[in-house]
């Protein structure tokens, strides 16, 4: 995985506490309820140096693929992947999603996508364990697709030829606005709603 970054020494644990309050406002009735430990696991947010699209036209020119799709399973039984570096020290980590497409909106030319099929794609979260326990660890607070809900994603190839997500938490969103998943702050919640927004006005998705 190539999300051009480089990891940095501040590190922010959210509260547990936090955390758990906020999940309420993760989930609708509509999606699957996710796992005690999902819920209960605290959060580590790593900075990364990544190319940051501020508008929906620059998002779209630069993602080789997007699509609409759901993931086919909950986080926790997803394909975790995290490397080190021969001092123990972390390397890179992400996940390997599953989602169902729904809808292909772009493509590259003379590609050939099945909506039958699963595609699995990288998303810059995944787990990890230390001496302190099971964590979430995500690159700039990036917050995961959830099962059931279905999303429309932005993605490019990196080096192993994997479709990852691009542009950090600006790279996917909900369909349904009822089911967007909280930003570490409220200023960032608003940014990405009103981002949002653009891009289902774009793609006619309102």
């Amino acid at each position: 995985m190539t999300f051009n970054k480089k990891i940095k020494l501040g590190i922010s644990v959210l509260a547990i506490g936090g955390f758990i309050a906020s999940g309420s406002l993760f989930f609708t009735s509509t999606n699957a309820a996710p796992k005690l430990s999902e819920l209960n696991t605290p959060r580590i947010s790593l900075e990364a140096s990544y190319i940051d699209y501020k508008t929906v036209s620059e998002l779209d020119s630069n993602a080789e693929l997007i699509v609409i799709g759901t993931p086919l399973q909950g986080f926790d039984d997803r394909q975790h992947i995290v490397t080190s570096f021969d001092d123990g020290t972390l390397q890179d980590f992400y996940t390997l999603t599953n989602i169902k497409m729904d809808k292909v909106i772009k493509s590259p030319e003379g590609s050939s996508l099945n909506l039958d099929e699963p595609l699995s794609i990288v998303e810059p979260i995944s787990y990890i364990d230390d001496a302190g326990g099971k964590k979430k660890i995500a690159y700039e607070d990036y917050t995961e697709l959830k099962q059931n809900e279905k999303s429309i994603i932005f993605l490019k190839k990196n080096t192993q030829g994997q479709y990852s997500v691009i542009n950090m938490d600006l790279g996917k969103f909900a369909i349904e606005p009822s089911s967007q998943s909280p930003s570490s702050s409220v200023d960032k919640q608003d940014s990405k709603e009103q981002f949002r927004e653009s891009v289902l006005e774009k793609y006619g998705l309102k």
